[in-house]
């Protein structure tokens, strides 16, 4: 009976080169955030870049899409949030209807708290087909850093009496 294929941290870690075949399109190896993208939007593209270029088998060049999704949808999520933080969950109403009151406009649901919902869930969705939250991170091969010694925890002591 053959062996079950290594993974490729397991690779790193006995000092084997990771199968190309485990890499859609090779590491990311940080591109630059897509033109069209809104300035929030990039500057979480850079952050999320930067974090996950310390692991170099995290992002591929596969994921440039659904990087580029989890971007934009951050981005509206937080300008929906902005506007019911500055708002607030109720604003006046502009129908004729919602006019009609004794005591002036009526209060409506903010929409930004709809955009803001449908945005968070998404944004869940994401981050964990990304590997962003602490479960989906552990199924995600995302390798080692690229300063540290992937020999250091074998030796390390420390690491038996857990």
């Amino acid at each position: 009976m053959p062996q079950p294929r290594k993974t490729n941290r397991l690779r790193i870690l006995s000092g084997q080169a990771p199968r190309p075949e485990l890499i859609i399109g090779g590491p990311l190896g940080i591109p630059d955030a897509p033109d069209w993208l809104p300035e929030k939007a990039r500057a979480e593209w850079d952050r999320v870049t930067a974090v996950c270029g310390t692991h170099p088998l995290w992002l591929q060049h596969g994921d440039v899409a659904i990087l580029t999704a989890y971007c934009h949808t951050w981005a509206t999520w937080l300008e929906a949030a902005q506007d019911i933080a500055d708002r607030g969950s109720l604003v006046p109403g502009r129908s004729s209807a919602d006019s009609a009151g004794d005591d002036g406009p009526r209060l409506v649901k903010n929409p930004s708290v709809q955009i803001a919902r449908d945005a968070a869930a998404q944004l869940r969705a994401l981050c964990r087909e990304l590997g962003f939250s602490p479960d989906a991170r552990r199924r995600v091969d995302i390798g080692v850093l690229e300063d540290q010694d992937p020999d250091a925890d074998l030796l390390n002591p420390e690491r038996l009496l857990t």
